[in-house]
Parts: structure tokens; sequence; C-alpha cells
């Protein structure tokens, strides 16, 4: 998704700020994943059929991937960003791979 604000990304102590627009965006998705979390542990409750629930579990499980994905794009510019000599810090570029492989391997 495109960034339409012009604030850019900035990190401050430690902590991640992404624009307000995006910030929204993951929200909305994870409210989202909540409702399908609830939604699944009443089937469960009401002994729904395995198919059902396992079929909402994997639609929970990709809404929350869609949710990461958006937060680790939106903040890559933050997370690798040229040094004084226009050159990348090799570890953090590994580091954020390692991030991405193991949250989506």
């Amino acid at each position: 998704m495109a960034r339409k604000s012009r604030e850019p990304i900035v990190q401050s102590e430690g902590r991640l700020d992404i624009d307000p627009e995006t910030t929204q965006s993951i929200l909305a998705r994870l409210r989202r994943v909540e409702g399908q979390v609830r939604a699944i542990a009443r089937m469960i409750e009401q002994g729904r059929d395995c198919h059902s629930i396992a079929q909402q579990m994997g639609a929970a499980k990709s809404a929350l991937e869609r949710a990461t994905v958006q937060l680790m794009a939106s903040s890559l510019v933050q997370c690798i960003r040229p040094n004084k000599d226009g050159e990348f810090d090799q570890k953090e570029v590994a580091r954020l791979t390692d991030t991405f492989v193991k949250i989506l391997g």
C-alpha cells in the first residue's frame, strides 16, 4: 500500500512511529482478527465441525500475516537506512531478513 502521508516514519527512543493512516489500517486489521478469534472460540464451544473451524483459523492467520506485512513494509525505511557513505548496514539487512523469514516462513 502506498503511503499518502508526507510525514516520514521516524524512530525515537527505540519506538516505531508510523504514519497515522497506516496505523489505523493495521489496527483495523487487528480488530478484525480479534473478532475472528472470538468467533472461532464460540465455534469450538458450540461443537461446530472441524473443517469450518480450521477454515476460520486459516482466515485469521492470513489476516494477521497481512497486518504483519503491512507493518514491516511501512517500517522498512526506518529499519534500513544508508550510512553517510551511502552503504547499508549488512547486519541490519540480515536481521530484517531473518525477521521476515521467521514471521512469514
